[in-house]
């Protein structure tokens, strides 16, 4: 579940990146070409430093793999150099742009964990609705009763919408589980 959320949180990052690199002057000795780096390149930043290796390529953005996150950048942030492909930002750079884009999805997505919310399970299934949240747990009151799950496990989509990492029939075994258990422990 975590690598969802990173996967999820990463996806918010293409504008503080972008943001990032505007303000990070530009690489020394490195005048972007048109080249387009390959699944498997290693990505340097600004200094020389390895930010990581190229996951995937598509025509909105390149996804680095810092080896934490899979950050999406955007492909014409990427020159090729005489040493190979850089951006114009250093790893310390990225590193906390990084953890911003993180800290500010789970913000959002905490807020977004009030009473009456939708879930929505990973197949986009409805599952229920938020009853309760605290900082360990949301309660979601689904139509056989409430299930308790961890918070790590919730993420927001694209389009905002709450979901949790578990499909809508695991939703309805682990409350069906819980039903069955006795409330005397």
């Amino acid at each position: 579940m975590r690598t969802l959320a990173l996967t999820i949180g990463a996806a918010m990052l293409v504008p503080a990146a972008a943001q990032a690199q505007q303000a990070a002057p530009a690489a020394p000795a490195a005048q972007a070409t048109a080249a387009t780096p390959t699944v498997g390149a290693t990505i340097y930043d600004s200094a020389g430093v390895s930010l990581g290796t190229v996951a995937q390529v598509t025509p909105q953005a390149i996804i680095l793999n810092t080896g934490t996150a899979q950050v999406p950048v955007p492909p014409s942030s990427i020159g090729k150099t005489d040493k190979g492909f850089a951006m114009a930002m250093t790893k310390a750079d990225l590193d906390a742009a990084v953890a911003s884009s993180q800290a500010q999805a789970q913000a959002a997505l905490k807020a977004k964990l009030v009473p009456g919310t939708a879930v929505a399970g990973l197949n986009g299934t409805p599952v229920g609705t938020v009853k309760a949240a605290d900082a360990q747990f949301v309660t979601v009151t689904t139509a056989k009763g409430d299930v308790k799950l961890p918070i790590n496990g919730f993420s927001a989509n694209a389009q905002g919408q709450v979901i949790v990492g578990l499909t809508a029939e695991q939703i309805a075994a682990a409350t069906a589980g819980a039903a069955g258990t006795t409330s005397g422990k």
